[in-house]
């Protein structure tokens, strides 16, 4: 490998652990990782130091006093001193290409990005379940249970999580069932159900609401170049990631809903 093919796998490898690669990027990555032992262990060790560098470093975000400075500086005398009391209208000063160059090295510089982005509570869900996505993608091995059959699934989780798993076929649906497995939310290990739609997989974690914080109603949103939908229903959390578009992962979670309520609705066989 030329020292040129080595420095942009670096890239790509900093451009994952950041989240900066769409859906296409992360597949690329994962082949070379799958060709490359050495690109692979760099890669766990990168990984390893990210996170230990999130567990440890506090993060910190703007002052508030610092924020009004910047905006401050940026107004033109008229608007630094209005006749009347009005909301700051940052965008109508010339400058401001300028104004917003230095509100993203702030917030870049504070580490607050993240805290406007998505509700503080739900970042360490969403990191976790993308996480566990990716783990499951790349190391080949995405299921602990490979079966088709929901009633094999549902035991084998049973014996390993507390609380029962909601377990559903949808190979009707064009969302056949893979397997399951166990992944680790915060401290919380979560069952994980693996669907199949054409070339992609879907993984949905299942597991308190007190995990995220609150009740949550459906939502599709794209997290680390990844389709994520969330839900909560009858005081447990769904959270489904996926590198199929957001319209499709939307209409796997309706499909979920409907074939759950429906065997909620059914009789115990006797």
């Amino acid at each position: 490998m030329t020292e040129a093919q080595r420095e942009r796998d670096m890239l790509l490898l900093n451009a994952a652990l950041d989240g900066e690669l769409d859906a296409g990027g992360m597949i690329e990555i994962e082949a070379k990782l799958a060709a490359d032992p050495a690109l692979k262990a760099e890669y766990g060790r990168l990984v390893a130091l990210r996170d230990a560098i999130k567990a440890r470093v506090p993060r910190q975000s703007a002052p508030d006093a610092l924020r009004a400075r910047v905006i401050s500086m940026t107004q033109t005398p008229a608007q630094a001193r209005p006749t009347t009391p009005r909301r700051a209208r940052l965008w109508d000063a010339p400058y401001r290409s300028l104004a917003a160059s230095l509100m993203v090295g702030i917030l870049l510089g504070a580490g607050a990005v993240e805290r406007f982005t998505s509700p503080a509570q739900d970042n360490g869900v969403e990191r976790a379940i993308v996480a566990g996505f990716v783990r499951g993608r790349l190391s080949g091995q995405p299921v602990d249970v490979v079966t088709s059959d929901r009633h094999t699934v549902k035991p084998w989780l049973a014996g390993k999580i507390a609380g029962a798993t909601t377990v559903v076929d949808l190979k009707a649906d064009g969302f056949p069932l893979v397997g399951g497995r166990v992944d680790v939310v915060g401290e919380t290990p979560v069952a994980t159900l693996v669907y199949q739609r054409r070339e992609h997989q879907i993984a949905l974690s299942e597991m308190p609401a007190s995990v995220a914080g609150g009740s949550i109603e459906p939502r599709v949103q794209t997290r680390d170049g990844f389709s994520l939908l969330q839900w909560t229903e009858g005081g447990r959390l769904f959270a489904a990631v996926s590198d199929l578009p957001p319209a499709e992962l939307d209409t796997f979670g309706a499909d979920f809903r409907r074939a759950a309520a429906t065997e909620r609705e059914e009789p115990p066989k006797p």
